[in-house]
């Protein structure tokens, strides 16, 4: 490939990502880059990580995504949960500290099992049920999509406590008695990211294994911090595959108009749509991490943040293959060809939360004064 840098920068590089062989399973690349630095990059060094920032994370997924979209996609789970395991025990400096080191000492996988069959557009609003067994609880529900279904070691999962309007997050051990993974989801846009069904049948929550409790209608200060930790992590690793994408384009098209081809070209201007569209979503991603870093990024203007970016990654990956698709032409449908299969992983852009639904209707309101609502208008 040529060298073209502009989408490259201001993404840091605290670690090296492993080579993955290409002819390995899913699972056993996920397990490869687990025993790598990447796992245990968002845990603070005082319990034996390497505490890394956002940004960190965000530019970690991205390179992650240059070589591996769809195990990048999976791990992307990991390191929202990772930067919500640091900043839950940041806040509560309880014994959580114990399973942050042991996750750095093992390089243990944590997935997030939010998603449910006909859930809300809320994604705090949960089907599964948890009951009061003393001061722990028994949870029973059905998680599905959940990525990094069969290598992560922990799942962080929400309940709807019974008889009431709260949801628990909670961490779920994969070993649990109950717990089982069954039917690998085959999807379009999520190949290669261990996906499938999670079931949890009755399984016992240890009341310290509870990370949060509230109403699921209220948007607090942990909700928050999951969507601009998620939304983020999730624009770096789509900005990747972008990136590649743009970068396979480019070579398609310099065999089609040559080094001194004609610069005014058809082709040549939807190249340079895609490239503005990928490189403005590179920089509201890293301008929303620097200033969540800095502390000035909070409350309901980090919400608003998150969900014009979630919004925004969106429209920019339909953008960005639009335009390439006319430019390059039928490499995009051909089976087999680089670009078919970015593009095809770049189609999980869809799948996450917040809902698309409830983006820009709590956008406009915010701005007119009205308060972030997570359900459907």
């Amino acid at each position: 490939m040529l060298t073209r840098d502009l989408l490259d920068l201001g993404w840091t590089r605290r670690i090296e990502i492993p080579n993955l062989d290409s002819q390995a399973s899913a699972q056993d690349r996920i397990r490869t880059v687990a025993a790598s630095d990447f796992s245990i990059l968002g845990i603070p060094e005082s319990f034996n990580g390497l505490g890394g920032k956002l940004l960190d994370l965000a530019s970690a997924q991205r390179a992650l995504a240059r070589r591996d979209p769809g195990v990048a996609i999976a791990l992307n789970m990991h390191s929202l949960s990772m930067g919500l395991m640091t900043d839950y025990w940041e806040r509560n400096k309880d014994i959580s500290w114990i399973f942050l080191e042991a996750m750095a000492e093992r390089h243990m996988l944590m997935a997030s099992a939010f998603a449910e069959p006909g859930g809300s557009v809320n994604f705090m609003r949960s089907r599964s049920e948890a009951r009061l067994d003393g001061k722990n609880y028994r949870v029973t529900g059905t998680k599905f999509p959940c990525s990094l279904a069969t290598t992560a070691d922990l799942f962080c999962m929400t309940a709807t406590v019974v008889d009431s309007d709260e949801t628990i997050v909670v961490l779920c051990p994969r070993d649990a008695p109950g717990v089982r993974v069954e039917q690998l989801w085959d999807s379009i846009g999520m190949r290669d990211s261990d996906t499938a069904k999670v079931e949890v049948d009755n399984v016992e929550i240890d009341h310290r294994l509870v990370l949060h409790k509230g109403p699921a209608s209220e948007v607090d200060g942990p909700v928050i911090t999951g969507l601009v930790w998620f939304t983020t992590l999730a624009a770096a690793t789509y900005h990747g595959v972008l990136t590649t994408m743009i970068d396979l384009a480019c070579d398609a098209l310099a065999k089609k108009t040559g080094p001194d081809g004609d610069q005014s070209s058809r082709r040549v201007s939807l190249l340079g749509e895609a490239v503005r569209e990928a490189h403005l979503l590179g920089a509201f991603c890293q301008r929303t991490a620097t200033l969540w870093q800095s502390g000035e990024l909070r409350g309901d203007d980090a919400l608003c943040a998150a969900m014009t970016l979630r919004a925004s990654m969106s429209d920019v990956r339909d953008r960005v293959a639009q335009a390439l698709t006319r430019a390059v032409g039928s490499s995009f449908y051909t089976r087999g060809h680089p670009l078919s299969g970015v593009a095809m992983d770049s189609l999980a852009v869809h799948h996450h939360p917040p809902s698309l639904l409830t983006c820009d209707p709590s956008i406009g309101g915010y701005f007119l004064g009205r308060p972030i609502n997570l359900e459907a208008s």
